[in-house]
């Protein structure tokens, strides 16, 4: 039986979640926004991840259909949008149209600081689903990718500049490696290890384990980290009251227990974690 709490919680996230419908078919960041792939495809996979169902699919798919695509972020949550809604050979068509911005894409930029490398391991994770999605890159490519991955691993295990690790980069990589099908270069037991550390038995995730203060984003890289790695996390009834712990009145999440605003992405970090954690095991009022 589903637990009360979640069920009034679930309601209140699909009303957030609805809000920012824009009647276009396309999902807004915020209610006065306008809409756009990012928010379209966080707002699916929320409803999706609470049950809900989502009742515009074919006016989204039009509008996805006819959506404008000037960057790799709007083609890659674009894509992704048209898959969770079942128009596989529409995500296709769209991403063959706007094959030229993978191979654009394609490198990890030098960069100087922490937020930048953790920002390119991102774009990778972009490029490395898309062109699997594609075929669009050669294996020679792709190694050389799989390789300028390997070489931001760090000592203590972790993925960042030299020196510099966090769970963000350490995710990002992860994930990327895995797409590319290359987990298997990874020192699992260092990173492993790496990750572990930034797990809190109080509840949540830091990016780096000398920090205090667990974030809803790096909680969802943590567990996202560890199941590419075949694990499980160590506390998981820990981990689903700090998600619910970061509940705001509106329906929303912030990123912390502290004060802080909602948004789509920390909801979508937040249902996923609950969907993860099989929250519904442990809540049972």
């Amino acid at each position: 039986m589903k637990s009360k709490y979640l069920m009034k919680l679930y309601k209140r996230i699909e009303d957030f979640v609805m809000e920012r419908y824009s009647g276009e078919g396309g999902f807004m960041m915020s209610p006065v926004d306008y809409p756009n792939p990012a928010a379209t495809y966080y707002s699916i996979s929320i409803l999706e991840n609470i049950g809900k169902g989502f009742k515009e699919k074919d006016r989204c798919t039009t509008w996805l259909t006819k959506f404008k695509i000037e960057s790799i972020y709007s083609l890659y949550y674009l894509v992704k949008s048209l898959i969770l809604l079942e128009q596989e050979s529409i995500a296709r068509k769209r991403l063959l149209e706007n094959i030229y911005m993978i191979l654009e894409n394609a490198f990890l930029s030098p960069v100087q600081k922490v937020y930048e490398i953790e920002q390119e391991f991102k774009k990778l994770n972009y490029i490395s689903e898309l062109s699997k999605l594609s075929n669009s890159l050669s294996q020679v490519f792709e190694e050389k990718l799989v390789e300028a991955i390997i070489g931001h691993q760090n000592e203590d295990g972790g993925f960042g500049l030299k020196g510099h690790s966090t769970l963000t980069s350490t995710y990002h990589a992860l994930n990327d490696l895995n797409i590319l099908g290359r987990l298997n270069l990874v020192e699992r037991k260092n990173v492993l290890k790496y990750v572990r550390a930034c797990e809190r038995p109080e509840g949540g995730f830091v990016t780096r384990p000398e920090n205090i203060l667990p974030y809803i984003e790096y909680t969802y890289y943590g567990v996202e980290a560890l199941k590419i790695l075949d694990e499980v996390v160590n506390f998981p009834v820990e981990h689903i009251k700090f998600a619910l712990n970061c509940v705001n009145r509106d329906g929303g999440f912030r990123r912390t227990i502290v004060l802080g605003i909602s948004n789509l992405e920390n909801v979508y970090y937040a249902t996923s974690l609950l969907k993860t954690l099989e929250a519904e095991k442990f809540i049972l009022g």
